[in-house]
C-alpha cells in the first residue's frame, strides 16, 4: 500500500529549464549588447546546454560557455556569476501549470514530501517562493543532512521522517540518475517524470509519465498491487 510521494522540485515541480533561461538571459545581455537578437538567441541556447539541467555545479557547466564565449566577457566572470546564480535562482522560480492541481488532489490521501539535492538555503528559498510549503510533511534538501540523492540514506532518513516504510513510498523525479536510480537504490517506487520525447531509454521498465497529471492514474493503480 503506497503511503507516501516524494516529490524533487527542480524540473518535476517547478520549470526548472525556464527559471535557468530567465536567469541567464538577465545576465548575460548586458555582456552581448552588440549582438543580434538571434546570435544573442544562440549564446543563450548554448548556456541551455551546458547548464546540463543543474545535475552538475555551475563551475562545471561554464567552462564550455567560457572556452566559446569568453573573450566577450571579464576575466572573473565565472567567480561573479556563480555566487549570484546559487543566491538568485529561487528569484526566477516558477511552478509547473499542474503541480498545485495534483497536490490538491494528493493532499490528505497520502503523506507528502519534497526531496531536493543542493544548498540548503537556496533550495529552501525556492520552496519558499512558490508557496507550496503547505502542501508537504517535510521539504528536505541534501544539504540539510549531507547526503545526496542516489544515496540510499536520504530516502532512509526521509521515510523515517515520514513513519513509512521505504516500499510504502512513490519517488517521482525528472532526473534518472540521482531520483529513479535513488529511488531504487533505497527501495522506493519509482516514477520517471520524462517529458522528452526523444530520449532513449531501453534498461528501464518501471513508471514513466511525461506530466504530473498522469502520476494520478499510476498511484490508482497501485491502490489495487
Amino acid at each position: 500500500m503506497i503511503k507516501a510521494v516524494i516529490f524533487d522540485f527542480d524540473g518535476t515541480l517547478s520549470n526548472r529549464k525556464e527559471n535557468a533561461y530567465a536567469v541567464f538571459d538577465d545576465y548575460l545581455r548586458p555582456y552581448f549588447k552588440d549582438f543580434s537578437e538571434e546570435e544573442y538567441e544562440a549564446v543563450l541556447q548554448d548556456m541551455m546546454e551546458y547548464d546540463c539541467n543543474g545535475v552538475i555545479s555551475v563551475e562545471l557547466r561554464l567552462i564550455p560557455f567560457m572556452k566559446k564565449y569568453g573573450k566577450y566577457l571579464p576575466d572573473d566572470f565565472v567567480e561573479r556569476f556563480s555566487p549570484y546564480y546559487n543566491e538568485q535562482m529561487f528569484e526566477y522560480t516558477n511552478l509547473k501549470e499542474e503541480t498545485i492541481d495534483v497536490l490538491e488532489r494528493l493532499q490528505g490521501k497520502y503523506k507528502l514530501a519534497v526531496l531536493s539535492n543542493g544548498d540548503s538555503i537556496p533550495q529552501h528559498a525556492k520552496v519558499e517562493k512558490v508557496g507550496i510549503e503547505k502542501y508537504f510533511d517535510i521539504v528536505l534538501v541534501s544539504g540539510d543532512i549531507g547526503y545526496d540523492k542516489p544515496d540510499a540514506r536520504v530516502f532512509d532518513y526521509l521515510c523515517s521522517r515520514l513513519g513509512v516504510a521505504n516500499k510504502e513510498c512513490v519517488m517521482v523525479g525528472d532526473v534518472f540518475a540521482t531520483d529513479i536510480l535513488g529511488a531504487v537504490n533505497a527501495g522506493c517506487i519509482p516514477v520517471w517524470l520524462n517529458t522528452d520525447p526523444d530520449r532513449p531509454s531501453k534498461h528501464y521498465h518501471g513508471y514513466q509519465i511525461k506530466d504530473l497529471k498522469s502520476l494520478l492514474k499510476i498511484l490508482d493503480s497501485l491502490k489495487t498491487v
